[in-house]
Order: C-alpha cells, then sequence, then structure tokens
C-alpha cells in the first residue's frame, strides 16, 4: 500500500460566501454527466505522500485542470509555489527537509491565502462556500466551474478503497481529515451507480453518494478569471448578485464586478437636436 499523508483541520465556520445565492437557479440546470479529468493526463503528487500538503495540492491540480479546460494551456504550478501557499496558510516554519512545521490547513484559511497571494502567479477573484449536503448543487457547480474543492473525512475503509479507486462509505475506524479535487460525476438517479470522481495523490479515485452524504464535509469553489469568458459560468452565475454579495462580506467591490451602461445618447440622426441644445446654454451664458 503506497504512502499517503493527510492534512485538512475542521473547518473554522467563517462568514464565507454561499455559492446558492449567486447560481441563476436553486440549482442550475445541469447534464447528467460530466468529465472535466479527461484533457489533464498528469496530476501532481507535490508531495502528498510524505507531508500534509493536501489542500495546496488540490488548489496546484485545479489551476492545471482550469487553465488547461478554460485557457487552452496548462498552467502547473511548481512544488515551490505549493510550500509556499502551505506557509502562507498558517504553517509559517515548514521545513519540507526535516517535516517540521507540518501542521496542515484549515481549507477557509488556505483560500483567503490563496486570493491574497495567488499560486504560481495566477490569483483567484473569489472563493464560495457550496452546500456540501445537496448532491444537486454539488454536481452543478462541477458542471459550471470545472470543479470543486472538497473537505472529507476519510476512515481506515478508505486506505484499502483508495488502491481500488473507490471510496464508499463503510463505518470503521477515524483516519483523519483529507483535502481533495472534485471534477467528474455520473448521476443516473435512481439508479445506485451515482459517481462523484475525486483527484486523491495523484490518482482519480471515484466516490459514492453514500460516501459523499456520510463523509464530505465542505466544499468549495474557487473563481478564477477564466471562468468569466466560460458559457457555463455566465448561464449559471448571476454576476451582479456575485458582485453584490462579494461587497457585502468583504467590503471591497468585486474585481470583475459589471460596470454601469453609459448614459444614453441623443437618437441617431438627431443632431440638429443636439445642436440647438448647445446654442441655447451658450447664449445663456453670454446673456444673450
Amino acid at each position: 500500500m503506497a504512502t499517503r499523508k493527510l492534512g485538512r483541520r475542521p473547518p473554522k465556520h467563517a462568514p464565507a460566501l454561499r455559492l446558492s445565492r449567486v447560481l441563476t437557479g436553486k440549482a442550475p440546470a445541469h447534464p447528467a454527466a460530466a468529465d472535466h479529468f479527461a484533457q489533464v493526463g498528469d496530476w501532481g503528487l507535490y508531495t502528498n505522500d510524505k507531508y500534509g500538503v493536501c489542500g495546496p495540492t488540490s488548489v496546484a491540480n485545479q489551476r492545471k485542470l482550469v487553465s488547461r479546460y478554460l485557457g487552452g494551456a496548462e498552467q502547473s504550478p511548481t512544488l515551490a509555489d505549493v510550500y509556499d501557499l502551505y506557509r502562507r496558510s498558517g504553517n509559517p516554519t515548514f521545513d519540507p527537509k526535516t517535516g517540521a512545521g507540518d501542521g496542515g490547513v484549515d481549507m477557509q484559511t488556505m483560500l483567503e491565502a490563496l486570493l491574497a497571494g495567488g499560486i504560481g502567479g495566477a490569483r483567484p477573484l473569489a472563493f464560495a462556500a457550496v452546500d456540501h449536503s445537496n448532491l444537486d448543487e454539488l454536481r452543478a457547480a462541477i458542471a459550471i466551474f470545472g470543479s470543486l474543492l472538497f473537505g472529507v473525512d476519510l476512515e481506515t475503509a478508505q486506505e484499502a478503497q483508495t488502491d481500488a479507486g473507490l471510496w464508499d462509505y463503510r463505518r470503521s475506524g477515524e483516519w483523519g481529515g483529507h483535502a481533495v479535487l472534485a471534477g467528474r460525476y455520473v448521476d443516473t438517479t435512481p439508479d445506485r451507480a451515482d459517481r462523484t470522481g475525486v483527484i486523491s495523490w495523484a490518482q482519480v479515485v471515484d466516490a459514492t453518494d453514500a460516501f459523499l452524504q456520510h463523509q464530505l464535509g465542505e466544499a468549495w469553489v474557487v473563481i478564477w478569471p477564466e471562468h468569466l469568458g466560460a458559457r457555463a459560468f455566465q448561464e449559471g452565475v448571476d454576476l451582479a448578485a456575485l458582485a453584490a454579495a462579494y461587497e457585502e462580506l468583504t467590503g471591497r467591490p468585486f474585481p470583475a464586478a459589471p460596470q454601469p451602461a453609459p448614459a444614453p445618447g441623443p437618437p441617431p440622426g438627431d443632431v440638429d437636436h443636439v445642436l440647438a441644445q448647445a446654442m441655447r446654454s451658450w447664449l445663456s451664458a453670454k446673456g444673450l
């Protein structure tokens, strides 16, 4: 069995933007299946077999996916980029030579650090919490954004299940918290074959609905600049509502907030009217 490290701390439950507030529908229409992993062939492990860097590793792999899927050219953060985000996320003394300062991350603190300083030169615009108990919202979010960051609570059963490529709920002893990248699903309801695929330790693992219902503890969407030009984003997200919710939470304007439309000018061809108005103003100013 391969060596694997966990590194997700319990969530801090600080105020956060809620995805449900900015969707164009309660859960926008989405296909019964989606696979955004297919275009990325090489997922990064980023030493998550040695250290608890699963959070920044999932962000780095998400950056690979988004840049490839929406930008057309894959951007792969380096190991140094992952360590930089890890240190900024609450592990300032982390030393990969000795393993000192390897304390894991809570995902919201990590996302705050990501928003402030980016990863590998790329910075997101915002992040939002997804209702992890709502499978329909989870799948709609994957369809719209291409991927989500999951925080899961693994049990010892998943040690062997990871090798088999399928996480299913089976009550067993606690293993610990882990962060993974979700990016594909098959929704065959009411069939029992529903699956949601994640990247964990550089491999694809499917998760059953039973696993998600019992062991998914949090889910986050990260909004990257590439999303703004994507058709799925434009159809699934109310950008004005997103900008308003962002400003309400942070006190700052959304970085890509829609600009107010310019004041309408005179009707086309109404040049005489504009000239007459200008002449009247000029004559009035001259006292004539």
